[in-house]
């Protein structure tokens, strides 16, 4: 470990250690009582802050920086309640394990105003609101600890399980005395997981050829190891037909020709002999539902093997055969330079042409879905998830954040190519992500155009975040995606066989009144607004020429059908007269 002395106030060191550790930004919103660290963030030339006008906007912001390359990224918020404002989407960036560090500034003065306002009360300490949400959680007391507990929370960010890290420093040294301190020069690596021993990969290769129907849950835990490519060769190889989770898209890749869809309806709709999990969190609902796919798995004489770097990727699986500790990446290139040589892939045609055949046909459904019939005034959703994902692989390829459900991208046509998208969605599922997760995602991506697609109810949960992209000039593209309801609630109204449901009239979903393009003007973006269909191209290309080429936020809004069952009006709600 390479150590250099400085001599400064408490800020200056605490920021010259993010800057030795390779941080270059941090994604802030200003607080009353740490003036001095925010002076020396903005005193240092080689590190940038990036301000953002509400902490959830500054929390999908980190997050949706390190969805892109997988390093942490930084945030710094206030004391108490500003890191209460971030939980909302401190939760995406839980789900999703994503390595955030979040750097708080506790006040600990010993007023009532602080036992009141700041801690809460007594039993609560200035690291306890984070808790439920952070895989590491601690206090530095002493400003001289300042570079070594930054260097442990990026290290332990990183390390799988990956995930948030809370630092809560009290403010009462961020003052003007001058301390010495080390700091602890180069950014580190990510420790790996150790790697899966032979006999257990021997047995995922002898279940995957003996299988008639297997299948491959893809999960995070690929792209973190950054073995993305070599999952989706695996799958080609031995004719697998590709799951994912619905906060997922990137394990492998929407766009494989074996891809069938999320995991519950598309092992429902497979039938699988054999699943093979990798790097996958099983997750959902908490209720019994969750492990239909694995009890008939089970009741049908079937396999279940679950690879992953940590226990997180291996539990929650009723019935599981095998359990397989280790580095996905390593254990993914293995298993291909034995199958290479072992298992030729021409044996498997008939298995690839099942799952190839199951993947048109789930592919097809949903762009059914996606193109109703055509009406005036609006543009059908299958038209936009087409057109975008086409141009922007046309100029080679880039990241789309997807905070939405109106357009869906598993409707986009397959196709495996070193230009293909890359699709990120928001992991815990809490609106108000997308717009800022667009932002880091360019920051982390600088030479990689970024689309940010967000329906309209996402949109105004954190509007504020097309200033902070107008401020610092971030060339983000965003889609709004406006349906004029929250529809996925509309569709679970309808579900839910209720008067709704049985009226056709809908309350609490409607939102009327709100003007994506006024909004994104009066915060200094240039918008335009599309409803016909014929326009739809020039329009994205104009957008993608915006961003690219002038190097400034550009947003489109696509006028789609209303978001509410077929049929269905809003219903009047109550109003004050």
């Amino acid at each position: 470990m390479n150590t250099r002395q400085i001599t400064g106030t408490p800020s200056e060191i605490l920021v010259e250690q993010l800057v030795a550790s390779g941080v270059k930004y941090v994604f802030y919103n200003s607080g009353s009582r740490e003036a001095l660290f925010f002076d020396a963030l903005h005193g240092n030339p080689n590190i940038h802050g990036i301000l953002a006008l509400h902490e959830g906007s500054v929390t999908s912001m980190a997050g949706g920086y390190s969805q892109v390359h997988n390093d942490p990224a930084v945030m710094v918020v206030h004391l108490g309640a500003g890191l209460a404002q971030c939980m909302g989407q401190l939760i995406n960036v839980w789900f999703g394990g994503l390595p955030v560090v979040v750097i708080t500034f506790a006040g600990d003065t010993g007023s009532w105003v602080d036992r009141i306002n700041l801690d809460l009360d007594h039993s609560f300490g200035p690291s306890s609101i984070s808790a439920p949400m952070v895989k590491a959680n601690w206090t530095v007391i002493d400003p001289e600890g300042l570079p070594s507990a930054v260097e442990r929370a990026l290290q332990v960010a990183r390390t799988p399980p990956y995930g948030p890290v809370h630092l809560a420093v009290y403010d009462t040294m961020l003052g003007k005395q001058q301390i010495t301190a080390d700091i602890i020069e180069g950014s580190k690596s990510g420790l790996r997981s150790g790697n899966a021993s032979d006999e257990d990969l021997v047995r995922v290769l002898s279940v995957l050829d003996e299988s008639k129907k297997p299948m491959i849950y893809a999960g995070d835990g690929i792209w973190k190891s950054g073995g993305e490519k070599l999952a989706a060769q695996l799958a080609t190889h031995f004719g697998a037909a590709v799951a994912n989770s619905h906060t997922d898209y990137r394990g492998i890749s929407i766009k494989h020709p074996q891809h069938i869809g999320q995991f519950d309806q598309a092992s429902a709709a497979y039938e699988p002999d054999f699943i093979l999990s990798i790097g996958a969190r099983h997750q959902g609902s908490g209720y019994s539902s969750d492990h239909i796919p694995f009890k008939r798995l089970s009741n049908t004489g079937g396999t279940h093997i679950a690879l992953g770097s940590d226990l997180e990727y291996v539990t929650n699986y009723p019935g599981l055969d095998l359990a397989i500790i280790g580095d996905e990446k390593n254990a993914l290139e293995r298993l291909l330079s034995v199958a290479m040589d072992d298992f030729p892939s021409t044996r498997y045609n008939l298995k690839r042409e099942k799952a190839l055949e199951a993947g048109t046909l789930w592919r097809s459904a949903r762009r059914k879905s996606m193109r109703p019939d055509l009406e005036n005034g609006v543009v059908r959703p299958g038209v936009v998830a087409d057109v975008v994902d086409a141009e922007l692989e046309a100029i080679g390829g880039g990241f789309v954040t997807n905070e939405q459900f109106a357009v869906s991208h598993e409707s986009i046509p397959s196709g495996l190519g070193e230009k293909n998208n890359v699709y990120l969605r928001p992991p815990g599922g809490s609106e108000g992500w997308g717009v800022g997760a667009a932002i880091g995602a360019k920051l982390a991506a600088v030479d990689q155009p970024v689309v940010g697609f967000v329906g309209d109810g996402s949109l105004y949960y954190a509007d504020s975040g097309i200033w902070t992209a107008v401020h610092h000039n971030i060339p983000v593209l965003y889609i709004i995606t406006n349906n004029r309801a929250y529809g996925i609630v509309a569709g679970f109204f309808e579900e839910a066989d209720g008067r709704m449901s049985d009226t056709g009239k809908y309350g609490g979903v409607v939102l009327e009144g709100m003007d994506p393009v006024k909004i994104a003007e009066a915060f200094g973006m240039e918008a335009e607004s599309v409803d016909d269909e014929s326009k739809v191209t020039d329009a994205v290309r104009r957008g993608l020429n915006i961003v690219n080429k002038e190097n400034r936020p550009y947003l489109i809004e696509f006028k789609l059908p209303i978001g509410l069952p077929e049929g269905g009006v809003a219903d009047q709600q109550y109003r004050m007269r």
